[in-house]
């Protein structure tokens, strides 16, 4: 008979070996704060193989910025329903007493400008990616 604690490492190595890392050990590529994939406030840029996680929007927007990018795949989760949008064709609002974000940035990000439209006024992606230093 196998013990509880005996299927428990077991899961734990199958899932290191199938991903390369444990559950919670995805770092934040601009901060290095663990990044929690079930947020609607984490974001990626997802450039051939290799995904680049971000524990908030506003980390996101700070890379691209640091970094000079503009053309790359970037995605951020849509507020309402946490699906994957593509980060160009989001509509965003800052909205510090609104959104309560892992690093502070107060940013969330909406499919259509409707929906953003509800909890403030809506930013496109040029637009905050350039507001932020």
């Amino acid at each position: 008979m196998v013990s509880l604690s005996t299927l428990i490492l077991i899961a734990a190595c199958l899932l290191f070996s199938a991903t390369g890392t444990t559950a919670g050990q995805i770092k934040c590529t601009e901060c290095g704060m663990f990044v929690d994939l079930n947020s609607k406030f984490t974001s990626k840029i997802v450039q051939g193989n290799t995904t680049l996680y971000f524990c908030d929007i506003g980390d996101l927007f700070s890379y691209l910025k640091r970094k000079g990018l503009h053309d790359v795949s970037a995605q951020v989760k849509d507020y309402n329903t946490g699906e994957w949008i593509e980060a160009k064709n989001a509509f965003y609002v800052h909205a510090e007493k609104t959104f309560m974000t892992p690093m502070g940035w107060s940013i969330a990000a909406f499919k259509d400008m409707m929906s953003a439209a509800k909890f403030g006024n809506a930013m496109d992606y040029n637009a905050a990616a350039l507001t932020f230093k």
